[in-house]
């Protein structure tokens, strides 16, 4: 199978900070990759440099991101627009914000099918929607399309945003928190969607999730993000199964249980993410890692456990 993403050795920073440093992974046609790891670790900020959106003030220093073998920094701006939007669907986190209070669903899922196919006419871009808003579980197309967002309830809108999404049939979805300020039945509705249009439709998924089970549902594999880097990643079953990292460990410690002791606090990974962590030439986790040695402190290694699971960590 082919990649449809790679980034190489992706670095982004801004005036102050350096913001993403050396993230590499690829991802093949119809494959699913989670990131996860703590807020501010760079997963977010990894979605917006592969659809070209950083912030002002913030830039790309180094590295490069293909998106179906085309180099996506190196195209000129009027061209990067329209082959990001004809190739990438994406579905933001903050569902009641991403829709325009003011402007019809019909009008927000359409305007862009027809602005990038300028032959669709507007009967043909409305059955498209119609079509596409059924897919994903709205058993009253027409009456949600004729609907301002403020008359849909959270799942509903994150169903539109879904469909919105698919529009330009692309083969990338970048998909961050789904099911965030959802409730768990919503929720539960939410992993069966993603689960059914990937095994639907011709496309690759990058999710990223604090939702450990939606992970374990929907992911072939896992990048952990850590203050600007992947210390860990690899296929599903290896991270979640046999995770290696101190940080991954953690982490995947945190996630509650029916099995645990009623008695016992919840674990939690003492510290925080500093500022000097991502300055530091060896291990970003070394001051909040239990096991963390000298050496730890100049020295990160790239370990391969197997040819598909990565480790940065010098303990390995």
């Amino acid at each position: 199978m082919n990649d449809i993403l790679v980034l190489d050795k992706l670095s982004v920073c801004d005036d102050k900070r350096v913001l993403l440093k050396d993230v590499s992974l690829s991802l093949k046609e119809n494959e699913t990759i989670a990131f996860i790891g703590e807020s501010g670790s760079g997963k977010t900020i990894t979605l917006k440099s592969i659809l070209a959106i950083l912030p002002e003030d913030v830039k790309r220093a180094s590295g490069s991101v293909y998106l179906c073998g085309e180099d996506i920094y190196s195209l000129k701006n009027s061209k990067k627009r329209s082959f990001l939007g004809q190739h990438i669907g994406f579905v933001a986190q903050n569902t009641v914000n991403y829709l325009h209070p003011l402007l019809r669903i019909s009008t927000q899922m359409t305007d862009g099918y027809i602005t990038y196919n300028g032959k669709k006419s507007k009967k043909e871009a409305y059955e498209k929607a119609y079509q596409l808003l059924l897919s994903v579980g709205i058993t009253d197309p027409e009456r949600v399309l004729s609907s301002y967002p403020s008359q849909l309830s959270g799942g509903m809108k994150q169903r539109v945003n879904i469909a919105t999404a698919l529009m330009m049939d692309p083969c990338l979805l970048l998909s961050d928190e789904p099911t965030t300020a959802l409730d768990k039945v919503v929720q539960k509705q939410v992993i069966d969607l993603y689960l059914s249009l990937l095994s639907k439709r011709n496309i690759s998924l990058v999710l990223v999730s604090h939702d450990l089970f939606f992970v374990s549902k929907i992911a072939d594999k896992i990048a952990v993000f850590y203050s600007g880097q992947i210390v860990e990643l690899g296929q599903k079953n290896e991270i979640l199964n046999t995770p290696m990292h101190p940080y991954t460990k953690a982490l995947l410690a945190l996630s509650p249980s029916m099995d645990m002791d009623k008695g016992k606090p919840l674990q939690e990974i003492k510290g925080y993410i500093s500022e000097e962590d991502r300055l530091r030439p060896g291990c970003p986790f070394f001051s909040r890692c239990p096991h963390a040695t000298k050496k730890c402190e100049s020295v990160v290694d790239q370990v391969f456990v197997s040819p598909t699971h990565s480790v940065k960590c010098t303990l390995i």
